[in-house]
């Protein structure tokens, strides 16, 4: 059934209770008022509830109906590149659905020793099922801990096989064993009797590094898995590493500023959040992984590594070769209607334009972006056809969905926004790119970093090299 926004709240949640937790996420918190719910919901509809609310119904219509028809596409496509027993990674799914609902943990663990011990590869392709089912991405962000602590018994034992030096995981494992060490000196930093200020802001300004491996993980690694239905990494550990950012940030922040006691408040959780992150990754995200992608897929990510940064340690050895994307020819030429180029310097002008651009096309996909040398953002090779609300923060979604839907459906035709970053005024505008009769074919994206631009005055009508 296709939820529509003429139906009713009360038909809705009758015929699918688990998008209950949708609506509650969404600010419909009223619907857990049985009298309201057999009432009032019997008789509003989803765009009336929507209007109250002041939420976007075409917006939480998708939300709705991708936890209902998007169903169990995803996991469906995972299985087709994990060796799992389904049966048992269903019984994974009914214990966190249980959980969920607060049953008592001494029952859970019960019911978890009766399957136990639990591979890597079973947790991560449950955790898939019970997305597809319907379960906003908030419950794992914010019950994840508890979830892993139940099953962390098994999840220890997951062990990565030992990899040559240069491959992407190898290279992961040794940020992480840096970023360990950072934790480990904070922690003892933290347990004198008077911690030292200065120190503690050292090792925090050396731990803002873990953006480095984060960026890696978001713009190469996920790219990868969600093509193969595992898409969990991008919704849920991208608001986790957001979390660990401000936290770090937040750190930094306040002991420049001397709030030692708004900075040990933020110390109760974010050790154990990044030490959290290296459990994640070695005990479920990297041995999925590393079953789930070809050899040649990981030379791939290896060869597009050098187009970003690495965390906390230097230039990883060389691994995998050299490898050329199918299909290109750079001896070709490409009519563009006022001048013909070669695809050399195509690439060569696109590389040089002051400014960042994105092309993506009438189906969301990324298919485009210019590999200028001083990128505001850093982009990976591996972002290209990729589903562009994976590309950004999940906070930043609706709002990126908002852009094309209104795009597509002829309503606007530009979008912008600008901020401070860093010192740095950055300028975004988005553009819809139509064919010669008005059809939607895609969203140009321009980021300028308009700081010099901004002060300019007055005018320069000679030639000055300054």
């Amino acid at each position: 059934m296709k939820i529509t926004k003429e139906m009713t709240v009360y038909k809705v949640v009758s015929e699918y209770p688990h998008l209950k937790e949708i609506f509650i996420e969404s600010g419909f918190k009223s619907i857990t008022d049985p009298i309201k719910f057999n009432t009032v919901a019997k008789v509003i509809s989803l765009e009336n509830a929507c209007r109250m609310k002041d939420v976007d119904p075409a917006a939480f219509l998708e939300k709705l109906n991708n936890a209902v028809g998007g169903g169990y596409d995803k996991s469906a496509e995972m299985e087709r590149h994990i060796d799992i027993d389904k049966s048992r990674a269903d019984k994974i799914a009914a214990i966190v659905h249980k959980f969920f609902d607060g049953a008592d943990k001494t029952l859970l663990q019960k019911k978890y020793d009766t399957i136990a011990p639990v591979t890597a590869a079973e947790f991560a392709y449950a955790e898939q099922l019970i997305s597809d089912a319907g379960v906003p991405d908030s419950k794992f962000e914010n019950e994840i801990g508890g979830i892993i602590s139940l099953f962390r018994s098994s999840l220890e034992s997951s062990a990565i096989p030992v990899l040559p030096a240069g491959h992407p995981v190898s290279t992961y494992i040794r940020e992480n064993a840096e970023i360990l060490k950072l934790t480990a000196e904070v922690r003892k930093e933290l347990e004198t009797i008077t911690p030292d200020r200065e120190n503690l802001l050292r090792l925090y300004k050396k731990l803002k590094d873990v953006n480095l491996h984060f960026i890696r993980k978001e713009t190469q690694l996920f790219p990868y898995l969600e093509k193969k239905g595992f898409d969990k990494p991008t919704t849920v550990m991208w608001s986790l590493h957001d979390r660990i950012r401000k936290g770090i940030k937040d750190s930094i922040t306040a002991l420049e500023h001397g709030r030692l006691d708004e900075f040990l408040k933020i110390q109760e959780s974010l050790p154990e959040e990044i030490d959290g992150m290296t459990f994640k990754e070695e005990k479920i995200l990297f041995p999925t992984a590393l079953m789930m992608l070809s050899e040649d897929e990981w030379k791939l990510i290896r060869s597009n590594e050098k187009e970003l940064d690495y965390c906390l340690i230097g230039q990883p050895e060389e691994w995998g070769g050299s490898i050329q994307a199918a299909g290109t020819d750079l001896n070709g030429f490409v009519n563009l209607g006022e001048g013909i180029l070669s695809f050399e310097q195509l690439n060569a002008v696109f590389s040089h334009l002051p400014f960042d651009i994105s092309f993506v096309d009438e189906n969301d996909r990324v298919k485009f972006y210019n590999a200028a040398p001083n990128r505001i953002f850093p982009r990976s090779p591996d972002v290209i056809g990729r589903e562009v609300k994976y590309c950004h923060p999940p906070k930043s979604v609706a709002t990126v969905m908002e852009i094309l839907d209104s795009f597509r459906n002829g309503g606007k035709d530009k979008a912008e926004f600008w901020l401070t970053l860093h010192g740095r005024f950055l300028h975004i505008r988005y553009f819809a790119v139509r064919n010669a009769g008005g059809g939607y074919m895609g969203t140009l994206e321009v980021m300028q970093d308009a700081t010099e631009v901004r002060q300019l005055e007055g005018s320069r009508t000679l030639l000055s090299w300054e």
